[in-house]
């Protein structure tokens, strides 16, 4: 490590996590799910640059709050989004900033729509 240098900043992310979850307004989407894509990223502050996992946010605790917020039923992304962002906030202390997107492939639009997405930013 170079000790005269100055960290500016520092974030972890996560993208292209893909999850089957029965998000959506519809009895149908409730019942059949939709697919979704989640990108996020968390900005920290003082990391110790030591090697050990324990000074760093676990990209596999990120991983599971998603997992874990992806698998309930709900109406709306974006309170999916809240709860995630939620949650990233209260149980990783080092995470000060979180962006999070959360993308609804192919959602049921009489048209032919790709996807569409939520993002959220947050601040401790």
């Amino acid at each position: 490590m170079i000790h005269s240098m100055k960290v500016k900043g520092s974030s972890i992310s996560l993208n292209d996590i893909k999850f089957h979850s029965k998000i959506g307004l519809y009895d149908f989407e409730k019942e059949e799910g939709n697919d979704f894509i989640v990108n996020i990223s968390v900005q920290t502050d003082d990391l110790e640059y030591d090697d050990n996992i324990s000074s760093t946010v676990d990209y596999g605790n990120l991983y599971e709050i998603i997992k874990s917020e992806m698998g309930k039923e709900s109406n709306l992304i974006e309170t999916v989004a809240h709860n995630i962002s939620s949650r990233i906030h209260k149980e990783i202390e080092s995470v000060n900033n979180c962006k999070l997107e959360i993308i609804k492939v192919k959602p049921p639009l009489d048209g032919e729509v790709g996807s569409s997405r939520f993002k959220l930013e947050t601040n401790k």
